[in-house]
């Protein structure tokens, strides 16, 4: 029984390889203890993501933050490092709330080609955050896995 799942599992994986289908990242937990601040916060939420081609595509939820979000970014940073804004993202419209949007990545445009593949290779070196008036710096924070 476990060859053959391990058999059906790897076709798959080979099937969607081979059909230039993207595999979703897993949902990136959103928390104020992630902020390289100082933030007091019960706010959450979570990130997910794919990348198809030269789009990245995603889901941002947050919950309970202090007030209605002003800005959402990825940024270019590991753990506990803050970092520059790599792209824009949607931002959601009130403290409890998700936004979908894709990206496309072009030559001049919000997100480059060169900087989507950057996170693509490395994803850990990237974070989301979600920016209020309470805490510009960011009020939940996500690393990329």
């Amino acid at each position: 029984m476990a060859r053959a799942l391990t058999l059906i599992t790897t076709t798959a994986a080979a099937f969607m390889l081979t059909a230039g289908v993207a595999a979703a990242a897993p949902a990136i937990p959103l928390n104020p203890e992630q902020e390289t601040g100082t933030v007091v916060s019960n706010g959450s939420g979570f990130f997910a993501y794919e990348v198809d081609g030269s789009e990245l595509c995603y889901t941002l939820e947050v919950r309970k933050l202090s007030t209605s979000p002003v800005a959402a970014h990825i940024h270019v940073g590991g753990r506990n490092v803050a970092g520059p804004v790599v792209v824009g993202l949607t931002t959601p419209p009130a403290a409890t709330s998700t936004v979908s949007a894709c990206v496309t990545a072009t030559e001049g445009g919000a997100l480059t080609p060169a900087e989507l593949a950057a996170i693509v290779a490395d994803p850990r070196s990237y974070y989301v955050n979600v920016h209020t008036p309470t805490y510009p710096g960011g009020e939940v924070r996500g690393q990329l896995k």
